[in-house]
């Protein structure tokens, strides 16, 4: 059992690091700070993504999906998703001194 709130969860998938050489498109990750949904994970932020994509394999890029966290809590219900939207928009400015990757995965481009 994962303990609640921790990351220990990351570790219960690993890849071996087949080749090291092939460019990879991780084709989606998400992003939340205390997710508290059906499995609590506290968070998977920056600092996750980075680990994950420099642990071996050749990421060159990877793609954003919404994940239906950091929602506006009030204001009206069909602009409550806009919190998302302006929670990676926070994120990506504080990557733009950070790895290109993680640059590159909040490009508007």
């Amino acid at each position: 059992m994962v303990p609640f709130g921790g990351t220990d969860w990351l570790a219960l998938t690993q890849e071996p690091t087949l080749e090291r050489e092939m460019p990879i498109c991780d084709p989606h990750h998400h992003f939340w700070d205390f997710r508290t949904g059906r499995i609590p994970y506290q968070r998977y932020l920056l600092h996750e993504l980075s680990a994950d994509i420099h642990s071996g394999h050749n990421v060159r890029s990877t793609v954003f999906i919404e994940a239906r966290a950091m929602y506006r809590t009030d204001g009206p219900a069909e602009m409550r998703p806009v919190g998302k939207v302006e929670f990676v928009q926070g994120l990506a400015a504080a990557s733009a001194d950070s790895s290109p990757i993680l640059h590159l995965a909040f490009s508007r481009s």
